[in-house]
C-alpha cells in the first residue's frame, strides 16, 4: 500500500479544499479529532469504527455520516476524494483495500495532520510521556488568553469543548504571533514525526519505548533530533532529561526548561506547601529573575515540569507571567490522566493512561502525596512487545504501591508473544519482593478489589488499554454504596457553583491548619470567583446552615469534632493574585503574606519585610490584624475590599476600618476578599537584607515543629512566653502536645496531638500563671468547632 506524503496530502486539501473525506477507525481519539478538523474546514466526512461511541455521535451531530463497522461497499458509497487510517487500523482492511482498488489516494492520520499544519503557526508537542496532558494545557491556556487558537490533542479534554478544531483566522497582534497558533500533538511511534515541520516545538522526553519500531534508543534520539532541526523556530526541550540534554543542549533554536539548575526556564517547587491543599505552586526562573508564582491542578513532579514548557513557550511569545499563571491555573487534565472517576469519605478512585514503567512510577509517586491510607494499584500492560522488551523496568516501577492487581496484557491489534503474559509479568514483580495478585479478566478484577477496599484507600487504575472500562464500573460500583448526609451537602452545593470550585465533603482540617490537629468540616468549598462566593453565602442563608471562613490555618485551633455547616477557603489561584502597580500591592485574600513580602523585594518596595514571618493568608491575617517585629499588617493597608454575608462586595479605606490589638471586629461578619497595600520605593538589595534579618530572627526565636503561632496575648505587665519560661513551663506536655523548648508562648504537635491534649495543655499553663502570679491569660489563637463526643 503506497500512502501520500504530508507534501502530497497538502497539495491534495489545497486542489480540493471541499472534497469528501473517508476516515477508517474514526472512533478513536486522534481520528474523531481530524474529523472535527475537516468537519471545521467544510469538508464532507464519513468515516467507519467497530463500536460506537459519544465521539461519534458529536461527530454524526456536526453532520458526519459514521457506519459500524469496516465494508468495500460502505467506502464505494461514501465516494471520498481521500481516505485516512489511523496505525490501528490493519493493512487488510476491507476499506483500505477498496481504496487501493479503486485508486483512492491513501494517507495516515499523522501524515494529514503534519499537511493540515503546513501554512499554519503550527506548535509540536512531543516526548514519550506527557504529551496529552502538555499539549491539552497548552491548548486550555491559549484559549483562556483569548486567541483563537488551532489545536489536536490526543484525549478528550473535559474544560474543551472539542479536543481538535482548526485555528479560527483571528490574528493576536502586538509582539504575539499574526497568525493564531495551532497546537497539535505529534507522535513519535510510527516514524510519522517527520512529517511535521512546526514553527516551534516542544519536547518532553524521550525514554526506551517504541522498541517494536525503533531499533534501540540511540534511534529514537536521532528522530528527535531530526525533528528539531527542521522546526523553524524555538525548541523547548526538557533539561532533566539526559539524552535530551545531550541531543539538543548546542542547537541553535534550543531553549531548555525544568528543574535542572541550568535550565534556561527553571522549576522550583514553592517549599511549605499547606498539606491538603490543591495542585502544587511552583516558581519560574528566567535569567536569575522570578517570573513569579503558577500553579496546577495536576499531580507530581512531571506534571510541574510540563506545566513550566507551557509557561516557557508562551512567555517567550509575549505573554505577561500573571497572565500565564492566570490562564493555566484552573487545567483540571485530560481524560484518562490523573482522572478522578469517584470520592467520597472513605475511597477515591482514579484512572490513569500510564503504560510505560516511567509513566507508572511517576504517577504512583505523584498519587503518594495525595497521603491515601492504603493506595491500590490495578495494571493492564498494553502491547506484547513493550512487556517484553521492558519486563525488568516493570517488574520494579510499582514499588508505591500497598496492593497491586495485574491483569492479562492487552494486544492492541499486536499478535500474541509465547512467554509474554500478564502471569509473567506477575511473576517478574514478585521475585522484586514485591506481593502482587494476577487477575486475568476485568469483571474478576473489579470483584478482587472490592475484597480488599478499607476506608481511606484510593484506588489507581492503570493502563491504555480497555482497563477503562473496569475503572468506570468500579467508579459505578462505588456509587451504589449509601452516601452520608455530608456527600448529599456538597452534592447539592457543588451543583450550584462553577466547575472549577471545589467542594470537599467531611474534609479533614487537621491536615489544612498549621498545628496539624482537628476535626473534619461537614463540607469545605474553595470559591474559584466572587460570584462563586456569593453563590455559597447564598446556598448556606437558604439552608440555613452556618459557615466559617479558613484561611491558610496558622493561628487557629480546630476541635477534634471538627465544624459543622460549610467551610469557605479562599485558596483558589483567582483568590491569590498579588498585582503591584508603583509603590501599591493589589493582593487577594488567599495570597500568602510571604509571597507579598517576596513580590515587594522584586520591585523594590519596603515597609512589607515583616510578613516574611507571619504563616498566613491576607485574608485571615486581615481578621486578626496579624503583626511581627513591631509593625502591623493595617499600618501597610491602603484599603480594603470585602463581602457582606448577603454576598456584595465593598470597598472602604482603611482608615476607616476599626481595629485593635490582634483582631479586626468588622470581619466577624465580613469577609475579607483583598487589599491594597502601600510599600516605600527602596532598593531590592536594602529590602531582601531586612527581610534576611527577620527570617534569622524568626527561626532562632520560634519553633519548626507544627505549632499555630502564639497560644496567648501578651500580658500588660510581663510577654506571655517570658512568664511561662520563668515558671518552668517549657517541655510540660499532654499528650502528643508540648510547650516549645525555643519559645514558651508556643506549643507544638509532636506528631500525634489531638486538640484536647492541646487545649488540656492551655488550661494547665493558664491554671499555673493564674495560682503564681495572678495573671488571667487570654488565648491569641482562635479555638473553633465542636468537641469529639466519644
Amino acid at each position: 500500500m503506497i500512502a501520500l506524503s504530508s507534501e502530497q496530502a497538502g497539495v491534495l486539501l489545497r486542489d480540493h479544499p471541499r472534497a469528501p473525506v473517508y476516515l477508517v477507525g474514526i472512533g478513536g481519539c486522534g481520528m474523531s479529532g481530524l474529523a472535527h478538523i475537516f468537519l471545521d474546514l467544510g469538508h464532507p466526512v464519513a468515516g467507519s469504527d467497530l463500536l460506537l461511541n459519544e465521539v461519534t455521535r458529536e461527530l454524526v451531530g456536526r453532520g458526519a455520516q459514521i457506519f459500524m463497522g469496516h465494508t468495500a461497499a460502505q467506502l464505494l458509497g461514501a465516494a471520498p476524494a481521500l481516505v485516512v487510517y489511523s496505525s490501528a487500523v490493519r493493512a487488510d482492511n476491507p476499506e483500505l483495500l477498496e481504496a487501493q482498488r479503486l485508486g483512492i489516494p491513501i494517507a495516515r492520520r499523522a501524515v494529514l495532520l503534519a499537511a493540515l499544519l503546513r501554512g499554519q503557526h503550527g506548535i509540536c508537542v512531543a516526548g514519550m510521556h506527557g504529551k496529552t496532558t502538555t499539549t491539552a494545557l497548552l491548548a486550555f491556556a491559549l484559549e483562556n488568553l483569548e486567541t483563537n487558537p488551532g489545536y489536536a490533542v490526543g484525549a478528550l479534554v473535559p474544560q474543551l469543548r472539542r479536543h481538535a478544531r482548526f485555528p479560527l483566522q483571528s490574528g493576536l497582534g502586538g509582539s504575539q504571533p499574526a497568525q493564531p497558533l495551532f497546537v497539535v500533538e505529534a507522535d513519535e511511534s510510527d516514524g510519522t514525526l517527520a512529517e511535521f515541520h512546526p514553527e516551534a516545538a516542544v519536547i518532553l522526553n524521550v525514554d526506551e519505548e517504541h522498541l517494536d519500531y525503533f531499533a534501540s534508543v540511540e534511534a529514537i534520539c536521532a528522530e528527535f533530533q531530526r525533528f528539531a532541526a527542521q522546526t523553524k523556530g524555538p525548541v523547548f526541550f526538557c533539561a532533566d532529561d539526559l539524552r535530551l540534554a545531550e541531543v539538543l543542549a548546542r542547537q541553535r533554536n534550543a531553549i531548555s526548561f525544568g528543574f535542572h539548575p541550568l535550565a534556561a526556564y527553571r522549576a522550583v517547587i514553592v517549599a511549605n506547601q499547606d498539606s491538603g491543599a490543591p495542585g502544587q505552586r511552583f516558581e519560574v526562573w528566567r535569567e536569575g529573575i522570578c517570573l513569579g508564582e503558577f500553579c496546577t491542578k495536576l499531580l507530581g513532579g512531571k506534571n510541574v515540569s510540563n506545566s513550566t514548557a507551557v509557561i516557557a513557550l508562551l512567555h517567550h511569545y509575549g505573554f505577561a507571567p500573571a497572565a500565564i499563571a492566570s490562564a493555566i491555573a484552573p487545567f483540571s487534565g485530560a481524560a484518562r490522566r490523573q482522572q478522578a472517576l469517584f470520592s467520597d469519605v472513605r475511597f477515591r478512585v482514579f484512572e490513569d493512561y500510564g503504560h510505560h514503567p516511567a509513566e507508572i512510577e511517576a504517577t504512583i509517586e505523584a498519587f503518594k502525596a495525595l497521603a491515601p491510607a492504603r493506595l491500590l494499584v490495578a495494571f493492564q500492560p498494553h502491547r506484547y512487545t513493550r512487556t517484553q522488551h521492558l519486563l525488568v523496568q516493570f517488574a520494579a516501577c510499582f514499588k508505591g504501591a500497598d496492593k497491586l492487581w495485574i491483569t492479562e496484557v492487552y494486544a492492541a491489534s499486536e499478535p500474541a508473544i509465547a512467554g509474554v503474559n500478564g502471569n509473567r509479568l506477575a511473576d517478574a514483580v514478585r521475585n522484586q519482593g514485591q506481593s502482587v495478585q494476577f487477575v486475568p479478566s476485568l469483571n474478576d478484577l473489579r470483584a478482587a478489589i472490592l475484597g480488599e477496599l478499607r476506608p481511606g484507600d484510593l484506588v489507581l487504575f492503570l493502563g491504555a488499554g480497555d482497563i477503562t472500562h473496569a475503572a468506570h464500573a468500579f467508579a459505578a460500583d462505588m456509587r451504589q454504596f449509601p452516601v452520608s448526609e455530608k456527600q448529599i451537602l456538597g452534592t447539592e452545593l457543588m451543583a450550584r457553583v462553577s466547575r472549577e470550585t471545589a467542594v470537599h465533603p467531611n474534609e479533614p482540617l487537621a491536615r489544612r491548619t498549621t498545628l496539624r490537629v482537628g476535626g473534619p468540616a461537614d463540607v469545605l468549598v474553595e470559591p474559584a470567583s466572587e460570584a462563586d462566593l456569593a453563590t455559597v453565602l447564598a446556598f448556606c442563608h437558604e439552608k440555613e446552615i452556618q459557615f466559617t471562613m479558613l484561611g491558610r490555618g496558622s493561628n487557629l485551633l480546630v476541635r477534634d469534632g471538627g465544624i459543622r455547616g460549610v467551610v469557605i477557603c479562599l485558596m483558589h489561584p483567582n483568590f491569590s493574585r498579588i498585582e503591584v502597580q508603583a509603590d501599591r500591592l493589589h493582593c487577594g485574600a488567599g495570597a500568602k503574606l510571604k509571597a507579598i513580602s517576596v513580590e515587594a523585594r522584586r520591585h523594590g518596595l519596603t515597609g512589607l519585610e515583616f510578613l516574611e514571618g507571619i504563616p498566613g493568608s491576607l485574608g485571615g491575617s486581615m481578621r486578626m490584624n496579624a503583626g511581627a517585629n513591631g509593625s502591623w499588617l493595617f499600618d501597610v493597608i491602603d484599603s480594603i475590599r470585602f463581602m457582606d454575608c448577603q454576598g456584595r462586595a465593598h470597598e472602604r479605606k482603611a482608615g476607616e476600618v476599626y481595629v485593635e490589638y490582634r483582631g479586626c471586629p468588622m470581619f466577624k461578619n465580613h469577609i475579607a476578599l483583598g487589599a491594597l497595600l502601600k510599600g516605600q520605593p527602596a532598593s531590592a538589595d536594602a529590602v531582601a537584607a531586612r527581610m534576611h534579618e527577620f527570617s534569622r530572627k524568626r527561626w532562632e526565636s520560634q519553633p519548626a515543629a507544627p505549632s499555630a503561632g502564639c497560644i496567648f496575648k501578651n500580658p500588660k505587665a510581663i510577654p506571655a512566653g517570658k512568664l511561662i519560661d520563668e515558671l518552668g513551663l517549657k517541655g510540660t506536655r499532654v499528650g502528643g502536645a508540648v510547650v516549645s523548648d525555643v519559645h514558651g508562648n508556643f506549643i507544638v504537635n509532636e506528631g500525634h496531638a489531638t486538640a484536647r491534649d492541646v487545649l488540656n495543655l492551655i488550661e494547665v499553663i493558664r491554671e499555673r500563671v493564674r495560682s503564681a502570679r495572678g495573671i488571667e491569660l487570654e488565648t491569641e489563637v482562635e479555638i473553633i468547632g465542636q468537641d469529639l463526643h466519644v
